[in-house]
């Protein structure tokens, strides 16, 4: 009798891109991807124990080449960390790269909010046809005695993987399923 051991199973879309809002204001290209955010029970539990988690955004514009790799036009990155607060009983959204911190009474308002409101700022003129997106839980940034216990624990792994939508070009606002 032969038996299959599986070590290692990721738990993929646990953060899910639903929609990618494009607008274009002059000659910039806005752009919101809005994720679902659905996070383990052992995630919840070690943000309600006080320890910082942080999210990263990242989006690619991209120019298709063919018969080539596609070539980066722009890359963006937006770094969030969610803390809680136990004498205030709040949850805390700072968004690093603009010192913005947010304060919400729920951590399921705060994982909404997340998941809807990060805008990347592309220049429009730039010849890209489509942006990638993804969020991913940034396990370097955990504490250092929980990032090799975490490393192949599927509850913490949570990244959307690189989703691809095509730019809209020549229209003022669309939402991109």
């Amino acid at each position: 009798m032969m038996g299959v051991l599986c070590v290692f199973a990721p738990q993929l879309h646990a953060l899910k891109l639903v929609g990618l809002e494009q607008q274009t204001e002059g000659q910039t290209l806005l752009i919101t991807p809005q994720f679902e955010l659905h996070v383990s029970q052992k995630v919840i539990e070690a943000i309600n124990n006080g320890i910082v988690i942080t999210f990263v955004f990242q989006a690619n514009s991209r120019q298709s080449i063919a018969w080539w790799f596609d070539a980066n036009v722009e890359k963006k990155v937006h770094t969030y960390e969610v803390r809680y607060f136990s004498i205030t009983s709040q949850y805390q959204l700072h968004h690093l790269n603009s010192k913005n911190k947010l304060s919400f009474i729920t951590l399921d308002q705060l994982l909404e909010h997340l998941g809807l409101q990060t805008t990347f700022e592309f220049d429009a003129e730039k010849p890209a046809d489509y942006i990638e997106t993804r969020i991913f839980l940034d396990k370097q940034a955990l504490p250092s005695i929980m990032q090799l216990p975490n490393v192949f624990d599927a509850d913490w792994n949570l990244n959307s993987n690189w989703q691809q939508v095509p730019i809209s070009k020549n229209k003022p606002a669309t939402q991109v399923p």
